[in-house]
């Protein structure tokens, strides 16, 4: 056999990539709706989490710096603490109310 006859090298590489890429496409476009509801589930929860500190902490920043600044000591450090928690419970009810309106449908015919 002489070196005409033989494929490129880079011929080969190319349909062997071409046939692996064809393989690959196929299942990650068939990724069930419960995949990725459970994925978007855990992001609404540490989303959550997130809010519920953030809102104490900026209370409590902003309490903290009020107090130093016009030397209250603890009383608006208590009132923003309680203010931050009120508001992230109230981020937390808004995501909860947004999660339940945007969850998909359950379809059983997968």
């Amino acid at each position: 056999m002489t070196d005409s006859d033989r494929p490129s090298p880079t011929d080969d590489l190319q349909r062997r990539l071409k046939a692996a890429q064809e393989r690959n496409s196929g299942g990650s476009k068939k990724r069930s709706p419960a995949a990725s509801y459970v994925g978007s589930g855990m992001g609404v929860g540490v989303k959550v989490g997130v809010d519920l500190v953030v809102g104490v902490g900026v209370g409590a920043g902003i309490g903290w710096g009020l107090d130093w600044w016009l030397g209250t000591t603890p009383f608006l450090l208590a009132l923003f603490i309680i203010l931050g928690f009120v508001a992230g419970l109230l981020n937390v009810v808004r995501t909860a109310n947004q999660s339940f309106k945007s969850s998909p449908t359950d379809d059983t015919d997968q």
